[in-house]
């Protein structure tokens, strides 16, 4: 996606790991042309080439982050302006595309797919043009787009999916913090979506508003479908998930339709995940978040806070479940959910955390080290997977594609220090935690963005 001039770049003596072509091996990579030109033991540096010595370092396909928030839509050029002064004012410290995507190349990330929860939603063609041009004037790594499924994400209409499917960047159709209620209304986004090739971004995180949405539209049809338009009865607040998945499993398999499920955080929602990719009824995929794979309800913010978060941290069996299921290959990719809130707003309870240049210290750190996943795995789950789930063309080194690298040195030491971060946002409750593993150079499309903690 970043058009600007690229180098050759050679990189020396990295513990090359692929898991596209299976390969873990001390080898050299060469990028010419945006491109891998060769990747051998012993190549030749000549005198125009950059040159990145890379022994005790890991290269792997560029990172991706398939759930982030960047927080700027692609609204209407007489509203931009306007738009980002409050992003970047007030004290609110809003993330832009600019601020998201420098914390994603200090991550390591190349690529970074974004939620369409903006103000306003990333629900129509025109937004997502509007979109694209901020990226293009101030995107640092790749950005990819999902797509409201519905208009406003109101859950009443469904936007225009046939014509936002014709845009290169949108990758997926998602409510994001909501799922769709009516049930007929989400049996006609799957069916859109499948006749226009769109993967199916589920979440299934019920909030307040998703059960409003139920409870009135059960009251209101005069003859409901069993189990009301929504096809079951809602209970309490963020304990719906499990119920979430299965019907737009359901609907998605009767429809041909791929699915993709956002930050699963229940024994129960594996399970019925286990199920449905054994009866290879649907194509289903799915991913967990680093805060839900360490963290539970017991856990306590640095401030002595609880951490708030949809889904809300669960119970240690849940945590103990999602590891588990990592390390079986249930759980095909590691997601941040990247939701960063100024100081005031976190205060006043808005969910989320940031994530970009976190995650991966925190794969390494607390799931490659201990033994649950292995260093090929963590790359799997963290970029060649998710690069396929979404179908962008990346997630390899192999000859020919795309330059995107990261280079890791797996033994480097750091603690998360929120004031040094990228991000606008400081939102994290990992704050003060002694980490191992980190990037310390990421190549888009063959240029260098960040070498050595400097980005470029």
């Amino acid at each position: 996606m970043l058009q600007e001039m690229t180098q050759d770049i050679l990189i020396k003596n990295g513990r090359v790991i692929d898991p596209a072509t299976n390969l873990d091996e001390v080898l050299d990579v060469l990028v010419s042309n945006g491109k891998i030109a060769d990747i051998s033991p012993g190549i030749e540096a000549h005198k125009d080439m950059e040159v990145i010595d890379a022994p005790g370092c890991i290269v792997t396909p560029g990172l991706v982050d398939c759930h982030v928030h960047l927080r700027e839509s692609g609204a209407e050029a007489k509203a931009e302006a306007e738009e980002r002064k409050d992003a970047q004012g007030g004290g609110k410290a809003k993330e832009t595309i600019r601020s998201g995507t420098r914390a994603a190349a200090q991550g390591g990330f190349t690529t970074v797919i974004c939620e369409p929860n903006t103000s306003p939603p990333i629900d129509s063609c025109e937004r997502v043009e509007g979109l694209q041009r901020r990226i293009a004037d101030s995107s640092l790594v790749n950005v990819y787009i999902k797509a409201a499924m519905t208009l406003g994400m109101q859950g009443e209409e469904v936007t225009d999916i046939k014509r936002l499917s014709g845009h290169s960047t949108v990758k997926a159709l998602s409510e994001d913090g909501n799922p769709v209620v009516d049930e007929r209304l989400m049996d006609e986004i799957c069916r859109l979506a499948a006749e226009n090739g769109l993967l199916l971004s589920c979440h299934s995180e019920d909030s307040a508003f998703s059960l409003s949405q139920s409870k009135a539209s059960k009251s209101s049809a005069s003859k409901p479908k069993k189990g009301g338009r929504l096809g079951f009865s809602p209970g309490q607040e963020f304990h719906n998930e499990a119920n979430f998945i299965a019907r737009d499993m359901a609907l998605a398999g009767a429809r041909n339709a791929p699915i993709h499920i956002s930050h699963v955080s229940l024994r129960e929602s594996l399970e019925l995940i286990r199920r449905a990719k054994k009866s290879g009824r649907a194509a289903v995929t799915c991913e967990a978040t680093p805060h839900h794979l360490l963290l539970d309800s017991d856990f306590r913010c640095p401030d002595g806070s609880p951490a708030i978060v949809n889904p809300p941290l669960r119970d240690k069996d849940d945590g103990e479940a999602l590891r588990a299921a990592l390390k079986e290959g249930l759980i095909d990719a590691i997601a941040s959910d990247h939701a960063p809130h100024g100081e005031e707003d976190k205060k006043a309870g808005a969910p989320g955390f940031i994530g970009l240049e976190t995650t991966l210290g925190l794969v390494l750190t607390r799931l490659v080290q201990p033994g649950i996943i292995s260093l090929m795995d963590a790359v799997r789950m963290m970029s060649t997977a998710p690069s396929a789930i979404f179908r962008l063309g990346s997630g390899s080194l192999r000859k020919g594609a795309p330059a995107d690298v990261s280079i890791i040195d797996t033994g480097r030491e750091w603690t998360v220090d929120v004031g040094d971060l990228e991000s606008l946002s400081k939102n994290s409750p990992f704050e003060g935690w002694r980490l191992r593993g980190r990037a310390v150079a990421a190549i888009v499309g063959g240029r260098i963005v960040m070498r050595d903690g400097e980005l470029l």
